[in-house]
Order: structure tokens, then C-alpha cells, then sequence
């Protein structure tokens, strides 16, 4: 019995772990939040069930698809190959297309356009 109770330990405790490493590196302040202030791993548990019932019952406007599309048709109307890397990007990365478009439109930080050069160039006259 005792053997029964050290399995499921370690087996919470990896759970605990490797969530704690995913989120490590996706976000510092969301690992702080959730593997701090949930001490044990039965809260760590409730909290993740909880934060996913919010977010699923989250009222929001899901106008995104459309206007995701739009973009995808426009760069491939533009430039075929950068479209086909794009979709090859965000497959690679597991990453829906939004989210890639979203990437890129956020690489450069206002802040960061003043400190980086780079930020500021584009292919084109536009400046866009």
C-alpha cells in the first residue's frame, strides 16, 4: 500500500513539474502565478480545471477567423512563396495562423523601434 501511495506522489509531482517547466517557458509571470500560489498539487489541479472553465465560458467576439482569412488571402494574392512559409512556420511551431500573423505584427515593440534599427525597415516605400 505504501509502494501505491509513492507512485501516485511522484506521479503528481511530475504533473506538477513539467507544467511548471511548460509554463516556464512560455511565461514567467503566469508561473508565478499559477505554481506559486498553488502549493500542492491537488490545487495546481483545481486551478487549471477552473482557469479552463473561465476561459471557455468567456464571452468574446469571435470575429477573428474571417479577418485571419482575409489576411492569409492577401499575403498569398501578394507573394505565394511567403504565404506557403508562413503556413510551413506556424505548422512547425504548432501555432495556429493567427497566432503567427500576430508574431509577426508584434515583433517590434515601439519601444524596441527606437533601439533597434531593424524594426523600422520594411521591403517597401510604404513604411507600413
Amino acid at each position: 500500500m505504501a509502494d501505491e501511495n509513492k507512485i501516485s506522489q511522484d506521479s503528481e509531482s511530475k504533473f506538477r513539474y513539467r507544467l511548471g517547466k511548460w509554463l516556464l517557458s512560455r511565461d514567467e509571470c503566469v508561473f508565478m502565478n499559477v505554481i506559486e500560489q498553488n502549493r500542492n498539487d491537488k490545487a495546481i489541479r483545481q486551478h487549471l480545471i477552473g482557469s479552463v472553465t473561465n476561459w471557455i465560458n468567456k464571452k468574446e467576439e469571435l470575429v477573428t477567423q474571417e479577418t485571419v482569412s482575409e489576411m492569409c488571402e492577401f499575403i498569398k494574392s501578394e507573394n505565394e512563396a511567403l504565404y506557403f512559409h508562413l503556413m510551413e512556420k506556424c505548422a512547425l511551431k504548432g501555432i495556429s495562423v493567427g497566432e503567427g500573423l500576430f508574431e509577426a505584427l508584434s515583433m517590434c515593440k515601439c519601444e524596441e523601434a527606437i533601439t533597434n534599427p531593424q524594426c523600422g525597415i520594411t521591403d517597401d516605400d510604404s513604411g507600413v
